[in-house]
């Protein structure tokens, strides 16, 4: 919501201030999916954000005149004493988006960047412009990262590798001891960036996340994001947890700093246990039930940690895509090498009962 609506909406007496305008429910309808439609394509949390991060928000919207100040450093203060490091280890950025671009850019003046071949791209592209090369390695012959072939993929011309754990698009996480002797080894001739976009939401989050290491000062690079699990894709608030000197690195990278109200409604997020677990809870019942969607179908999914699950459909993807939206369905069409594979992301209960009955009817039609 624009402050420019805001304003003439007061002077209509729609509502009593502009921020109380700014969250009520009916402004929602210049954002998000289509009217009609049901939105299971970008890996969103609907439920989100929690009632606290609305308030919060709320506030920080009514000083959006001025800069902010103290909530910086109560956010990352926040992040750091749940994650037992120092604030030197932390840098904030619009979204983990900008945070991943800026240590491509950083770390590919130095040399490539090595990543599997299929995997989060958003931050590819603009990397690329920025003169970036990227090395890819293909996945195993189960989707899952071959650390194997990465790892022997590192020579002198590699300065960053990037690994998503759990993975996008497929889901799958990798085994947390396995990639901590991978960041070890790699670590003496790379920096290692592990994008933990989706750790929340893994079986073990601790296991599986490599924040560890960054307490120990590895070579190691850990980037989060409030968009999954805590529901805020459109307030951009990411950051990211590494050695002092490779935080310095990146954060002189960043050209974005998340907004006030985005980083007012994190640091309420942050500390709303009772909404993560429920956030959580309603993320896993919804996988739950697009993967019983597939199997009742013939179709075996891949073992997801994330909010999305992603599958072969047997049949062309994007293809499926398009009839899909033809019956107000929004889900993802075919990623690149993967014709066939197609990805859902969770939406709410009441979304993915609609998603069995039409995903069924159009398979099968």
């Amino acid at each position: 919501m624009s402050l420019q609506l805001s304003r003439r909406a007061v002077m209509r007496g729609m509502v009593s201030t502009a921020v109380s305008l700014a969250f009520a429910p009916s402004a929602f309808a210049l954002h998000g999916p289509p009217a009609g439609k049901i939105a299971l394509r970008f890996n969103e949390n609907p439920y989100g954000p929690s009632a606290r991060a609305l308030k919060a928000a709320e506030e920080a919207l009514g000083m959006g005149a001025y800069y902010p100040t103290d909530i910086v450093g109560d956010l990352m203060g926040a992040i750091a004493e749940k994650n037992k490091i120092g604030l030197d280890n932390m840098v904030l950025s619009s979204g983990s988006n900008e945070a991943l671009q800026a240590a491509f850019v950083a770390w590919g003046k130095k040399g490539k960047v090595l990543l599997p071949e299929l995997t989060y791209t958003d931050h590819l592209a603009y990397s690329r412009r920025m003169g970036v090369e990227l090395v890819t390695i293909p996945l195993g012959e189960d989707m899952a990262i071959d650390l194997d072939k990465m790892s022997a993929a590192v020579d002198d011309s590699i300065s960053l590798v990037y690994i998503c754990n759990p993975n996008n698009p497929t889901g799958m996480a990798l085994d947390g001891d396995a990639l901590r002797d991978f960041c070890r080894s790699v670590g003496k001739k790379a920096v290692v960036l592990i994008d933990e976009a989706y750790n929340e939401l893994t079986d073990k989050p601790e296991y599986t996340s490599m924040i560890d290491l960054v307490r120990e000062e590895e070579n190691v690079v850990v980037m989060r994001t409030f968009s999954k699990i805590f529901g805020m894709a459109g307030l951009r608030v990411g950051y990211g947890m590494a050695r002092p000197d490779l935080a310095e690195t990146i954060a002189g990278h960043v050209m974005a700093w998340p907004n006030g109200p985005g980083m007012a409604a994190a640091h309420a997020s942050y500390q709303d246990s009772e909404f993560i677990r429920f956030s959580r809870a309603k993320v896993i019942e919804g996988r739950n039930m697009v993967n019983a969607t597939f199997r009742r179908n013939g179709i075996e999914p891949l073992p997801s940690q994330t909010n999305f699950v992603y599958a072969d459909i047997g049949r062309n993807a994007t293809e499926f895509q398009k009839r899909m939206d033809e019956r107000d369905i929004l889900i993802r069409g075919s990623f690149e090498g993967y014709p066939n594979y197609s990805r859902v992301s969770m939406g709410k209960i009441e979304d993915l009962e609609a998603f069995d009955r039409v995903f069924t009817e159009v398979y099968n039609s």
